[in-house]
């Protein structure tokens, strides 16, 4: 039976795979083989308990489960763990079709055992009463991203405000110091009229497909794939590189650490930039998907 230790994070494709020699653990060559990729769960039907479902595996789906909707969109946080689960319901429950965040720690991940031969059948089942489900508020990211954009532009604009005033401050000796230790830090990269993307806006379905540039502001290619390790961590995401109409792409995978990923401030649209350039890319070992 598939081991299912997944109830805090989804595997949209856990990364224990080979690693690229040149580059130590920044890359992935292959998929686990017990990866759950985004499409395989988004789409998924999601079950509701009035009891709890203590046991590891069911066989089947049981009586007492109302299946209360499907998993529209998968919300993540920026450092790499799953906030989130939007999952449409309001069929079964007699009134009109409403869109929620669950957090995942509320869904537990039940294995098939009417189908053992099959490592890849489990149920998602949440233990919840109705009324819960009933009262639950609609999921409205819109407003929030505007909040936390206005939030984060006040932040950097006092951040750069205080560092101004210490620069002032500071010694000659002083100044070199910081010199030197900003030196070997790397810089986020920046561009008008985008600012570094909200956590909790940041979802797999809107960040696959968001197109890839270098540090030149250079196009070189697109997101296709998150990788997710098993506690819910994103590990690499891989982007294929190059190519015109999907032909002679290249699949390399890339530490979300060594990216910024930036959303307009309108909200519409997603960058993902790395430092390295088009060549260098091209040169890293393809991901085997």
């Amino acid at each position: 039976m598939k081991n299912l230790l997944l109830s805090t994070a989804i595997a949209l494709t856990p990364a224990s795979a080979v690693m690229a020699a040149d580059h130590g653990d920044m890359f992935r060559a292959e998929a686990d083989p017990m990866a759950i990729h985004a499409s395989e769960f988004i789409g998924m039907r999601v079950y509701r308990s009035d009891v709890e479902t203590a046991a590891d595996e069911y066989a089947g789906v049981q009586q007492d489960w109302d299946d209360i909707g499907e998993i529209n969109d998968v919300v993540l946080n920026r450092d790499g763990t799953v906030d989130s689960i939007l999952v449409d319901i309001g069929g079964f429950l007699g009134i009109g079709e409403n869109q929620v965040a669950v957090d995942m720690k509320s869904v537990k991940f039940v294995a098939d055992s009417s189908t053992a031969e099959d490592l890849d059948d489990f149920f998602l089942v949440m233990d919840a009463p109705v009324d819960a489900l009933k009262d639950a508020p609609t999921y409205d990211w819109t407003r929030q991203v505007e909040a936390e954009a206005e939030e984060l532009k006040q932040e950097t604009a006092a951040a750069a405000g205080e560092l101004k005033d210490d620069a002032d401050a500071l010694a000659k000796d002083a100044e070199q110091t910081a010199e030197n230790a900003a030196d070997s830090l790397k810089d986020p990269f920046v561009k008008d009229g985008y600012v570094a993307a909200s956590a909790e806006a940041l979802t797999s379905e809107e960040l696959t497909g968001a197109p890839l540039y270098d540090s030149k502001d250079e196009w070189i290619g697109e997101v296709s794939q998150i990788n997710l390790t098993e506690q819910g961590k994103v590990d690499t995401i891989v982007a294929d590189i190059g190519g015109f109409l999907g032909l002679g792409e290249k699949p390399v995978a890339l530490k979300l650490g060594e990216m910024d990923i930036l959303r307009s401030d309108d909200g519409d649209n997603l960058r993902v930039y790395v430092s390295m350039s088009k060549e260098e890319m091209e040169q890293l070992p393809e991901y085997e998907k």
